[in-house]
């Protein structure tokens, strides 16, 4: 039974993500249907019935045994013949061609009853009823004739075997009984029907066969969900992207540290923008307390984060749980570790374009260290942040990362301050910071959801494993926003600080 619940829920996960393709099928296939249908020329079908009958006994020509199977199925193909078309467009006056016929009726025998319909399709009520009379009349004068033919070969040799007696012997006993069996074999050929029958003959019909608008749109309806859940599944499994916070706990082995909102707030560059009585600003407060959690067990002083490929929100998740850190009182550096893009902090404050990269050739750390103060809320003291921006691109940042120089400036950070936030270059797109990997107290992977490659991810989890190291949790960035679970939440700071709801 919990198969069979995984497996509903895994239907049920799929059409939520891909609803727009299933919805899409949905009004696609019945609409095409329904412009089909009412593009369509109205056909009018009617049905005759045949009914088929052994002929009467006549002579004995020879005995034989029928087999009631083989005798239907001879009926269902004689009705079918083309020479039947033919002989109703005779019957029909030649104002319709045989061509014309065949394409318009059908011949159905009767799999349980000597019987057959014969139905005619065409654009006119009255000329379908006319064309499937024909066509069962045709097919009864045919087999008349082909019976009359069989027995007027038996009236034929009785007839030259009478006149082949002279006339005594004609007079006699053998005379005689010819002349009896030529009467009885005239008097079946004239008895003769072609052993069918029309026993239902076609009427005109008053309701159109095709096209049928609502049958097509309820079939389209249903082609239509079918269609768009094989494309969805199809299009999930071909979608490499992670899409759920099990999987990332699968991936890394690690527990889920806080769930970022995709949100406005976020994508703004400075991390200002995000308040601490807002929704991001509480993920980022989980996140720092479960990180604390952490630092029970664990001496966690530096921090590394990291993600498997660019454009995961690293950089900004690391940027902003700094800010929230050192919201809270925690004193905290934050080091721009990717020298590769220069840094988004150069240049703050007015201060010079400097950073890691010229601590890392020799600059004193002082020198390099800036000090950004952030906003003050609720009448707290104001407070400041400790960056570290990246500095100028290097001509060889993976060996500066790798230096013993980078080795003692960490050191040197984790003596001055509380905590090291290091935002590491994507380690799946360049290996720049592997060798710091083992200098820090503890390793935080960013995954976007419905962004990061499972591959990319998988990759870096296995880099992991090589070196030796565990990340002691995830973040996963660009989840919903779940609008209902801060609702109590803004009630409460509303009334606290006497504003009151529009």
């Amino acid at each position: 039974m919990k198969e069979q619940d995984g497996l509903i829920e895994q239907l049920l996960r799929i059409v939520r993500r891909r609803k727009w393709v299933v919805l899409q099928a949905l009004i696609a296939v019945p609409l095409i249907a329904l412009v089909f249908s009412l593009s369509q020329e109205d056909k009018y079908t009617a049905s005759a019935t045949l009914l088929f009958r052994q002929a009467p006994d006549g002579v004995e020509v020879g005995e034989s045994v029928l087999d009631p199977t083989r005798e239907a199925a001879t009926n269902g193909q004689l009705v079918g013949l083309p020479v039947i078309a033919d002989r109703a467009a005779q019957v029909m006056g030649g104002d319709v061609s045989a061509a014309e016929i065949l394409d318009s009726v059908s011949v159905e025998p009767s799999s349980e009853a000597d019987t057959a319909e014969i139905s005619a399709t065409t654009d006119s009520p009255e000329l379908s009823a006319e064309m499937a009379n024909a066509y069962g009349n045709a097919y009864i004068d045919f087999r008349r004739q082909a019976d009359r033919a069989q027995v007027q070969d038996a009236i034929n040799v009785a007839e030259s075997g009478l006149e082949s007696l002279t006339p005594a012997e004609q007079e006699g006993k053998e005379g005689t009984a010819l002349t009896e069996q030529l009467d009885r074999l005239k008097l079946t050929q004239a008895l003769q029907t072609g052993g069918a029958e029309l026993v239902q003959p076609a009427e005109p019909p008053s309701d159109r066969s095709s096209p049928q608008p609502l049958r097509n749109v309820a079939l389209g309806l249903l082609l239509g969900a079918v269609l768009g859940f094989c494309l969805a599944a199809l299009l999930e499994r071909l979608d490499r992207r992670v899409r759920t916070l099990d999987e990332f706990e699968d991936i890394y082995g690690a527990p889920i540290l806080a769930r970022i909102p995709r949100s406005q707030r976020l994508s703004k560059r400075r991390s200002e923008a995000v308040g601490p009585q807002t929704p991001e600003g509480e993920a980022f407060r989980v996140l720092r307390t479960n990180l604390r959690y952490f630092d029970l067990d664990q001496d966690c002083r530096s921090i590394l984060i990291t993600s498997p490929e660019a454009g995961d929100g690293k950089s900004t998740i690391a940027r902003t749980l700094a800010t929230t850190m050192a919201e809270m009182g925690d004193v905290v550096v934050f080091v721009e570790g990717d020298l590769r893009k220069g840094g988004e902090l150069r240049g703050l404050a007015g201060s010079p374009a400097t950073g890691l990269s010229n601590a890392l050739a020799g600059a004193a750390l002082d020198q390099v260290l800036i000090e950004v103060n952030l906003p003050s809320a609720g009448g707290q003291r104001s407070r400041s942040l400790t960056v570290l921006p990246s500095g100028p691109v290097p001509p060889n940042p993976s060996e500066l990362l790798e230096s013993e120089r980078m080795q003692d400036l960490l050191i040197e950070l984790k003596q001055r301050f509380r905590v090291v936030i290091l935002d590491s270059p994507a380690l799946g797109a360049v290996s720049d910071a592997l060798a710091l990997i083992s200098e820090v107290s503890g390793i935080v992977v960013v995954g976007a959801l419905g962004k990061t490659d499972r591959g990319a991810a998988q990759e870096l989890s296995r880099q992991f494993a090589l070196l030796d190291k565990k990340p002691i949790g995830v973040i996963a960035n660009f989840t919903e926003l779940e609008r209902g679970n801060y609702s109590h939440y803004y009630r409460s700071d509303l009334v606290g600080s006497g504003s009151s709801a529009p």
